[in-house]
């Protein structure tokens, strides 16, 4: 709307920095790549999956997954609505070829990244699965 009002340099600026204290309206939100949050996602929706196919025979059991698939939810919807209402943010500098995240023990590439976060949803899904596979062999 005001462009005008600021150079070229400003304009770029704007657009690739993270500074926590800007006051333009833009936020440096979340940071991750959205394929980190569907790969979460799909790691435990893999997880509750194998944990009912191979549990889910009795009505407590059922409720306890439906409340545990519930917690879940509530942790991914509160992450989608926390997003939906703080605005416009910056694109995550991992979605760059040569993007880096900056954090607090140093910069961190998108591999790093994605293993760091997906290790224990990875791990879920393993187990999960692995219950699966022990509960089909077993026989009963």
């Amino acid at each position: 709307m005001f462009d005008y009002l600021t150079s070229d340099h400003d304009k770029a600026a704007v657009h690739l920095s993270n500074d926590p204290h800007e006051v333009n309206g833009m936020q440096a939100g979340f940071q991750l790549p959205r394929g980190i949050w569907h790969g979460m996602f799909a790691f435990y929706a893999i997880f509750f999956m194998g944990i009912a196919a191979a549990t889910g025979r009795d009505a407590a059991t059922v409720f306890m997954l439906v409340v545990s698939l519930l917690y879940m939810l509530m942790f991914f919807g509160m992450a989608g609505i926390l997003n939906a209402q703080k605005g416009t943010e910056h694109a995550s500098p991992l979605d760059r070829s040569d993007g880096v995240l900056q954090t607090w023990t140093g910069p961190m590439d998108r591999h790093t990244v994605a293993a760091q976060i997906l290790t224990v949803p990875a791990g879920f899904a393993f187990l999960g699965v692995t219950f699966f596979v022990i509960r089909a062999t077993a026989g009963f």
